[in-house]
């Protein structure tokens, strides 16, 4: 009978610590990958801000890909193309930061 209750707390304790070490290992490798995006007024229009996992992540003020220095002339332009960089960050294109190309640019109707 003693032999019954002790190997029933071991099982006890066992288990416990098979939880504890699965809930450990869940939180340490699972990875989310939440994106937001925010847009901001800059001087000349807008730019955006792409956080990941609640931390910045990209800091865009101007029009990526074109030449020049250009915010967005719209808070709807700014949002359109940082929508674009968190789509291509959750699908992982390119292995690094996203890439916005001119053709992008002009297939959204960004005006320059």
């Amino acid at each position: 009978m003693l032999m019954m209750q002790i190997t029933k707390k071991y099982w006890a304790y066992i288990l416990l610590v098979f939880a504890l070490v699965f809930l450990g290992y869940q939180k340490l490798f699972k990875q989310e990958n939440t994106i937001e995006i925010k847009t901001f007024k800059v001087q000349n229009g807008w730019g955006y801000d792409v956080y990941r996992n609640n931390k910045l992540y990209i800091h865009q003020t101007i029009i990526p890909a074109i030449e020049g220095q250009k915010a967005f002339k719209s808070q709807e332009q700014a949002t359109i193309i940082g929508n674009l960089v968190a789509s291509k960050i959750q699908k992982r294109e390119g292995g690094g930061l996203p890439q916005i190309t001119v053709a992008e640019i002009d297939s959204l109707k960004i005006t320059k």
